[in-house]
């Protein structure tokens, strides 16, 4: 498990348009970078969860703090996925469950699917060099993370 404090696993996943984003190229520098790992893409919570951090993009642009969303999905599928629901930041492709292992934010059997990994919903927010600022992990795929706290922590770390 990633803790607070401890340096987060670097990573390369690919955006919705393939092209391979590493961790470190997208870190804020002298910012806060939030990374919101989520099950699926045009589920309902997870819609009104990337939603919400979209409409909440300029307070976070004023607190120099970014938004990264995570999941399983393909990278076509979240490519229409962020048109549909207008995203602007970036959605990365984690297909082969690589982040979501070294994170250890994954439901195994998701939907009652016999083999099928998605990620838990989960934030973690990263300062410049790293390093983990603030957690929030939910087992419970249907709970939204407390987006002022999200703000509060982001602002904390920039």
């Amino acid at each position: 498990m990633v803790n607070q404090g401890e340096k987060a696993p670097t990573f390369t996943l690919h955006d919705s348009d393939r092209k391979p984003r590493s961790l470190q190229e997208l870190l804020k520098p002298k910012g806060a970078t939030l990374l919101a790992f989520f099950p699926g893409a045009f589920t309902s919570v997870c819609t009104k969860e990337m939603c919400k951090l979209r409409d909440d993009l300029a307070e976070f642009n004023k607190i120099n703090a970014q938004v990264v969303g995570i999941a399983v999905n393909d990278p076509w599928t979240n490519k229409a996925f962020a048109e549909k629901n207008s995203l602007t930041f970036p959605i990365l492709s984690d297909y082969n469950r690589e982040a979501v292992r070294m994170y250890n934010v994954f439901h195994n059997d998701f939907g009652n699917l016999k083999g099928y990994t998605a990620a838990k919903r989960s934030v973690f927010i990263l300062d410049q060099n790293g390093v983990v600022t603030y957690k929030w992990v939910s087992d419970d795929p249907s709970k939204e993370p407390n987006y002022d706290e999200l703000k509060k922590a982001s602002a904390k770390t920039a």
